[in-house]
């Protein structure tokens, strides 16, 4: 018996330099049975694995005010995290799923009226705690991080791709600038405040178009995806 997973690895062909690019992967987990393929088996109950590969790149143009240079193409830290848990993953119905615990991270789990999904949200209660793009000083390969849920698969939906559209959300800080009075070589500098702003890796597409190729400061990919198994293989 094969289990087949969809595992995200999105790369981008537009933009000056790399885009927001990130991947997201479904790992299923053991479930409390000890069984490998009841995640992803019909009318089982089981866990998945959310796997983020490392930080967001920003992809709008934006200018750091002490360089003059571009910031497009700068990684940064993952500051919350979200998936959207279909009903075909609620077993009846009434199956919430259950979200991992993770330390320095709170957790909220909503429930959209209309589609029925759940929206399952972990977000870094501060700075410290958001998961930084790579090591300290670039001497590794990127961080990554998995985020945990528990679910229950419907009965009679084996074969079924089933999309899980999730949301990887970075904080871009860009510096201050104090101000430089002007001087017989050279000009007055206004002083600029320092700000904040989100970037987005929105895995929301399920029609296989794939990435989108604007440039702003929300991108959409693929989302992450599993087929579910037959109970009677």
């Amino acid at each position: 018996m094969k289990l087949r997973l969809v595992s995200l690895l999105v790369t981008s062909s537009m933009l000056i330099a790399s885009s927001a690019q990130a991947h997201v992967s479904i790992l299923p987990a053991v479930s409390a049975t000890g069984s490998t393929t009841a995640s992803i088996t019909e009318g089982q109950s089981g866990y998945l694995h959310f796997r983020i590969g490392h930080g967001c790149t920003l992809e709008k143009e934006t200018l750091n005010p002490k360089t003059k240079l571009s910031m497009v193409g700068t990684h940064w830290a993952t500051k919350a995290f979200s998936v959207e848990v279909p009903v075909v993953a609620q077993g009846t119905g009434t199956t919430i799923p259950k979200a991992a615990w993770v330390p320095g991270w709170k957790t909220k789990v909503t429930k959209d009226a209309t589609s029925g999904n759940y929206i399952v949200t972990w977000s870094a209660t501060s700075a410290a705690f958001a998961i930084p793009d790579g090591p300290e000083g670039d001497t590794g390969a990127k961080n990554y991080f998995e985020f945990g849920l528990g679910i229950k698969w419907a009965s009679a939906t084996a074969g079924q791709q089933v999309f899980f559209k999730s949301v990887q959300t970075c904080q871009v800080d860009v510096p201050g600038l104090a101000a430089i009075k002007a001087t017989k070589t050279k000009p007055a500098v206004k002083a600029v405040k320092a700000r904040s702003f989100d970037i987005q890796v929105s895995w929301d597409v399920t029609d296989g178009s794939g990435a989108d190729t604007v440039a702003d400061l929300v991108e959409h990919n693929t989302a992450p995806s599993v087929t579910v198994l037959s109970a009677l293989n």
